[in-house]
């Protein structure tokens, strides 16, 4: 993730603008949500110009219901490490990789933000950028006006249009994108870096990408976007878009963090001696979870409640019957039985 800048620090950079008569927005129904949750999670391996690039590729064959953007436990603005905000979200998060940009600055949210059904920002067409989004059952990618975005589950922001119809996109999705939301100019597309990304196959089955990256010496390891979009395209993906990457890609697998991160600098590292990379604090996470439909509703009424209150209603998914209710059982079974021993000695000889 590299910080946001002025659009006049960067030359030769335009906002978002359409370069044909292609339709915005590409959409699919997502595969059904039919028992647990179908999730294979594979180690990949690659050779880029001359050095081994390993990463992670993550495929959910039912979607349907289980996909969130998690936002940090102090909301949209506030920055902290997919590992923290994926076991703080309601439902848990079984899978989770860093989602959106974000100024490094102040941790504000860069691009647009919908999560849990709630719109948390919205940006003009003309300075957006392309979003994967979730709305009635259906998987959406492209240039989402503000207008269109009630509706949405959820929303986030990336930068270049990857795949698009099984097609390596990047020439013409750089051409369309805004870059001013990152600083590396015209190198952003081309520089070797770890990488995360979010698509679909032509099954509606998600499909998440990273590949990671050595931050160390001169000779920097890890994929350009071009590289990494015939990557997903060899594994399936129909359509897919960039997310935030570089020291920022994280994946997260039952709140165990199974990348190798390349941020070297606090405050992802507390020492700042470049002898450990470290994971880095983010502002949005995509959540891959158990839970569908009505409970997930229950659990984030349950986490709001927490946050604000600094209580879990009995409500919360996961929390069981209540500890109170197992003790005034308890006392009622104690004293049931303690009763029924008094009437027996009246009538029974011992």
């Amino acid at each position: 993730m590299l910080p946001l800048l002025i659009a006049a620090f960067i030359p030769s950079v335009i906002a978002y603008s359409a370069i044909d008569d292609a339709p915005r927005i590409a959409s699919i129904a997502a595969g059904e949500a039919t028992g647990s949750a179908q999730l294979q999670v594979q180690m990949l391996g690659f050779e880029v110009h001359g050095a081994h690039v390993a990463g992670h590729l993550a495929t959910l064959d039912n979607p349907a219901g289980r996909v969130s953007l998690a936002l940090p436990p102090g909301g949209c603005g506030t920055r902290e490490k997919v590992t923290i905000t994926s076991q703080v979200h309601r439902p848990r998060c079984k899978l989770a990789v860093n989602a959106g940009y974000f100024n490094v600055h102040n941790g504000a949210c860069i691009g647009n933000v919908v999560s849990q059904g709630t719109i948390i920002q919205t940006v003009p067409l003309s300075q957006g950028n392309v979003n994967f989004g979730i709305k009635n059952g259906m998987f959406h990618i492209g240039y989402i006006a503000p207008e269109e975005m009630p509706g949405y589950d959820m929303m986030v922001s990336g930068v270049v249009w990857l795949v698009r119809n099984g097609r390596n996109n990047v020439e013409k999705g750089w051409k369309e994108a805004n870059i001013t939301v990152q600083t590396s100019g015209d190198k952003y597309a081309t520089n070797l870096a770890s990488r995360t990304a979010v698509g679909w196959d032509k099954e509606g089955r998600l499909m998440l990408q990273i590949d990671g990256s050595l931050a160390v010496g001169h000779n920097k390891r890890g994929m350009d976007m071009s590289t990494l979009a015939d990557a997903l395209i060899k594994h399936g993906a129909v359509e897919a878009i960039n997310l935030d990457g570089g020291g920022s890609s994280a994946m997260v697998l039952d709140s165990v963090l199974i990348n190798y991160p390349s941020d070297m600098l606090p405050p992802s590292c507390p020492d700042p001696s470049r002898l450990y990379q470290c994971e880095r604090p983010v502002s949005t996470a995509l959540c891959i979870h158990e839970v569908v439909g009505e409970q997930a509703a229950i659990d984030y009424d349950a986490l709001m409640m927490e946050r604000q209150y600094g209580v879990v209603t009995d409500k919360s998914a996961g929390a069981g019957p209540s500890p109170i209710l197992f003790l005034f059982g308890g006392a009622v079974l104690f004293g049931l039985g303690s009763a029924a021993i008094l009437l027996l000695r009246n009538f029974v000889p011992f």
